[in-house]
């Protein structure tokens, strides 16, 4: 598996990776992890590979590794690998297909992103160019590959419009880990961040960038007045973090807002389980998973209703889907967390959902595919029958 990030970034993809991961090796299989290297980091975890990378002015928290193909193809682990699997379809991507190549093996890549949403982060070019460019190439890579994953039926509808011919299947990230949330303390968040017991309690997670409109949660944050007193925990870091500060300060509500920077995907699991209601904004998601996640933990779900948001959430049910602006999302709160019995429904079904996602199902799945497309690529090289 080949991944523009990895460990020590926090992350859905790296999430993903993580999961997917652990179950699999936990079956028997090998599964190898080629990222970037990250300044101070040392993995405990052997089939790692890191390669060099370089900071660049787009980001200078998001590493790009170089794509030394050499330094790959030496490796033994790659050598016997099955199937190259490309979770990025950029510098990672060009390498996974240029490695599958070398090695004739079959290649599948994971649409995780909506890459042609996070083009801000060129901003010397403008989006009318990149936008397009960008959804070309996505596509152009994909009709390259032996499969495609969407991560959601939203996702793999999306990518037939865009141009996409290759086989694609829909598999979701299997994130639910029921050993992780079962060592959880709710009380945790309340103690450490010093929320008052009884308070209403709101919480998000998620990397703070223009596209995950966390802002949109704090002005909706402003307009929670029943039940009184409401707290919100924001869970993440990133370059808009000291904009969201300001922001809260400018809202008057600053003192009920606590930010609590980047934590490992442990700690904030238990911020999650701690709190009434979560809440999300992002419509860049292509499955969500960190509304599984809180879904996992019993915590019913306010959610903008866009892409794979739209799926992950059972609407009614284990939450609320709302149309993607500051009073909606503030009407969802106010109703959820003022509504002790509802909440304690939502609870109930959202753990059911989450079921739907445990990670050893799922990897089951992968493998499945996985052996698909190596019976395929197989076939393709047999001589025809005359």
């Amino acid at each position: 598996m080949l991944s523009e990030s990895y460990v020590p970034r926090l992350s859905g993809v790296v999430i993903s990776l993580a999961s997917y991961t652990k179950a699999l090796r936990a079956d028997g299989h090998q599964v190898v992890i080629v990222a970037p290297s990250y300044p101070g980091h040392r993995d405990e975890d052997p089939d790692v590979l890191r390669l060099p990378s370089v900071r660049t002015p787009a980001d200078r928290s998001f590493p790009v590794a170089l794509p030394l193909r050499a330094r790959v193809l030496r490796d033994p682990r790659i050598q016997a690998a099955g199937v190259v699997h490309a979770h990025a379809p950029f510098v990672m991507g060009g390498l996974a297909r240029s490695v599958a190549r070398r090695l004739k093996r079959p290649l599948v890549f994971t649409h995780h992103t909506l890459y042609h949403e996070y083009v801000h982060y060129v901003p010397w070019l403008s989006p009318r160019l990149t936008r397009p460019a960008v959804l070309r190439f996505v596509r152009d890579f994909a009709n390259g590959c032996d499969l495609v994953i969407a991560p959601s039926g939203v996702i793999r509808d999306m990518l037939r419009t865009q141009g996409v011919t290759a086989r694609i299947e829909v598999l979701p990230t299997g994130t639910v880990d029921p050993e992780q949330t079962s060592r959880l303390d709710p009380a945790a968040a309340r103690a450490r961040y010093g929320i008052p017991a009884g308070r209403p309690l709101a919480v998000t997670v998620s990397r703070l960038a223009p596209e995950k409109s966390v802002d949109a949660i704090l002005r909706a944050f402003q307009q929670v007045s029943e039940p009184p007193g409401a707290y919100l925990l924001i869970v993440g870091g990133g370059p808009s973090a000291a904009h969201l500060e300001a922001l809260a300060r400018e809202l008057g509500i600053a003192e009920r807002v606590r930010f609590t920077g980047a934590l490992p995907h442990e700690g904030a699991l238990e911020l999650m389980a701690g709190a009434d209601l979560f809440v999300f904004a992002s419509q860049t998601e292509t499955q969500g998973v960190v509304l599984i996640e809180a879904m996992a933990a019993g915590v019913p779900v306010v959610a903008v209703g866009v892409a794979g948001a739209a799926e992950a959430v059972a609407d009614g049910e284990s939450g609320l889907l709302v149309p993607p602006d500051p009073e909606a999302l503030a009407a969802g709160m106010s109703w959820l967390l003022a509504d002790p019995a509802l909440r304690a429904r939502m609870s109930r079904r959202g753990r059911e959902v989450a079921a739907g996602y445990a990670a050893p199902v799922l990897a089951r799945r992968l493998v499945g595919l996985y052996e698909s497309v190596m019976i395929e690529h197989a076939s393709e090289g047999l001589p025809q029958r005359t």
